[in-house]
């Protein structure tokens, strides 16, 4: 049974997310267009990691104005917010909240979806305990770098397995209280991938790395262990960790733009938005680890 602590931190883990989950949620509605008065056409940028996303809601809003057409590119997040608040796309689909000054600029995200953000090491790995919010932030910034400050039968260096700093993912952790309370940039322990794919981030766990991805990109993958938060994973909605996926225009949303957010939003759109998550559980499950090798201080 938990102790007053971890039920304390439980409760905490669960108050912030709520309160990030309202503070980021849009209040955005629209009702769906009749027709898209003669525009109908879209050009979509944003994050790979909205591609399957993109493609099967493009796929319901043609069904619904069989006119319309769809451009989809995935340049990421960032430059795709930059084209739109210079007017060469209409949405763009992102995987992180935006900042303050992209809301000042005039952006408006319309969340469609949120993903847990789960925590991982090998399965080989000597650590098999729970960590709180300030521990991974620890982690992350290299002030923990052995399992032995954690955890009472585990020990051995702490190698943080980071994503390029343009991941979605990676900056979907900035809002939290506990990566606000210092500077956001991560220790000498972190050894960051070259791509922001979760395949490169399970290759490079050894025994010795921790990493994190989409809950569902590694839910049931036998190649990673999920590490608990707060006494819970990330099937629990108390689970701390979470980024939304969401769409976003500049200004005044034309028709096609409303068009596609009141499908994207609608029950239906909704139905379509959880079999891709569905779907890229499933694909995430079958996926075969790395084998587990050792390395030498120097590489070999």
């Amino acid at each position: 049974a938990a102790g007053p602590q971890s039920v304390t931190h439980s409760i905490a883990a669960n108050a912030l997310s709520t309160q990030l989950l309202l503070a980021q949620a849009s209040n955005t509605e629209f009702t769906l267009p009749a027709s898209l008065d003669g525009e109908g056409t879209l050009i979509i940028d944003g994050s790979s990691s909205m591609r399957s996303m993109n493609e099967a809601l493009t796929e319901r809003f043609q069904t619904q104005y069989e006119d319309a057409t769809v451009e989809r590119v995935a340049n990421g997040t960032d430059l795709a917010l930059e084209r739109l608040a210079n007017g060469e796309i209409d949405l763009a689909a992102i995987g992180r909240p935006l900042t303050q000054a992209e809301k000042d600029a005039g952006l408006t995200a319309v969340n469609i979806a949120r993903e847990k953000i789960a925590i991982f090491v090998s399965p080989n790995s000597p650590f098999d305990g729970d960590l709180t919010f300030g521990q991974f932030g620890q982690i992350f910034r290299g002030e923990i770098t052995d399992w032995s400050e954690i955890s009472d039968s585990a020990s051995g260096p702490i190698r943080f397995v980071d994503r390029p700093e343009f991941s979605d993912t990676r900056q979907a952790f900035q809002p939290y209280p506990v990566f606000q309370e210092a500077p956001f940039f991560t220790g000498a322990n972190a050894d960051p991938v070259g791509a922001d794919e979760t395949d490169a981030v399970i290759a490079a766990l050894g025994a010795d790395g921790v990493g994190y991805a989409i809950a569902n990109q590694v839910m049931g993958n036998e190649a990673v262990k999920i590490v608990p938060m707060h006494q819970t994973l990330p099937d629990d909605p108390r689970y701390p960790f979470s980024q939304p996926r969401s769409y976003v225009y500049a200004g005044d949303a034309s028709p096609a733009v409303q068009g596609f957010i009141s499908v994207a939003t609608s029950p239906e759109g909704q139905t379509v938005v959880e079999e891709v998550r569905e779907t890229e559980g499933a694909a995430a499950a079958q996926i075969e680890g790395p084998a587990i090798t050792a390395a030498s201080p120097d590489g070999s």
